[in-house]
């Protein structure tokens, strides 16, 4: 079952009603989100299926599932938005449709990944936030096969505080690690050669302790307690935006302040 104060700090939950909730009623929420993330990731490929073929039906008919999900589990702001959705899909433009299914998809995959990290809290390599000896330091190491990818990291931390060094792959980074030692870490999970798993595991035998944040798409149960059993301390779903790199990465490290 859920630990109550691990819920409480996730931010899509209704922090009001899960503080209300008594062991019988947090029993029944585990169930749902259970359910959420058991069976998100193949409810999430069957509705990126159905915007492809533009088939309305289908496709209120699972985001209608979905919002009755979030609903059990007090997701309240996510439910009110995937309703709204769902009141306009017959009208919304392609474009416009898509890309609001798809971010909707993003923020449900980047709950259930919350929800997953919560429950699996015992799992060894997981770690908290924002520890005395962390809240001074800010150097990042970035590592993704993917320049582009690595240049966005870059740029949406410019001029925050933060000091980032990008590596595009897993053999150079070890090789970077010989004489660094970063204050966090932000993995891609899916890189040729050496993926973020392994990368992540021969990060922590090497003595580094930083907290390591997984880049990944993917909600699936199997994934990520993999990732958190190798070292992970957080995750951010892709595609990221500023506003949630800078969240994510003020868990564990605070920027240097900028003079004037």
């Amino acid at each position: 079952m859920f630990d109550k104060e691990r819920l409480l700090k996730i931010q899509e939950l209704d922090k009001a009603i899960i503080e209300q909730l008594d062991d019988k009623q947090l029993a029944a929420f585990s169930i749902a989100a259970g359910s959420l993330t058991d069976d998100f990731p193949s409810i999430s490929e069957r509705v990126k299926s159905a915007l492809e073929q533009k088939d309305i039906a289908a496709l209120t008919k699972l985001l209608t599932d979905i919002c009755g999900i979030l609903r059990l589990i007090s997701a309240s702001k996510l439910a009110e938005s995937c309703i709204a959705m769902i009141q306009t899909l017959g009208e919304t433009k392609y474009e416009d449709l898509q890309a609001g299914v798809i971010d909707f998809l993003k923020s449900v995959s980047a709950l259930s990944i919350d929800l997953q990290m919560a429950e699996f809290k015992e799992i060894p390599g997981q770690q908290e936030s924002n520890n005395e000896e962390s809240a001074a330091k800010n150097t990042i190491l970035a590592v993704d096969d993917r320049h582009f990818f690595l240049t966005a990291i870059k740029t949406m931390l410019l001029d925050t505080g933060y000091s980032v060094t990008c590596i595009n792959s897993g053999a150079a980074a070890l090789n970077y690690l010989k004489n660094h030692r970063p204050d966090l870490f932000i993995l891609d999970i899916e890189m040729p050669g050496m993926d973020g798993y392994e990368l992540a595991t021969r990060i922590k035998a090497s003595g580094q302790t930083a907290p390591i944040i997984f880049l990944t798409g993917n909600a699936g149960r199997d994934s990520v307690v993999k990732a958190l059993s190798s070292g992970a301390a957080d995750f951010l779903v892709k595609p990221v935006t500023k506003d949630q790199l800078l969240e994510r990465v003020g868990r564990y490290i605070k920027p240097e302040i900028i003079e004037e």
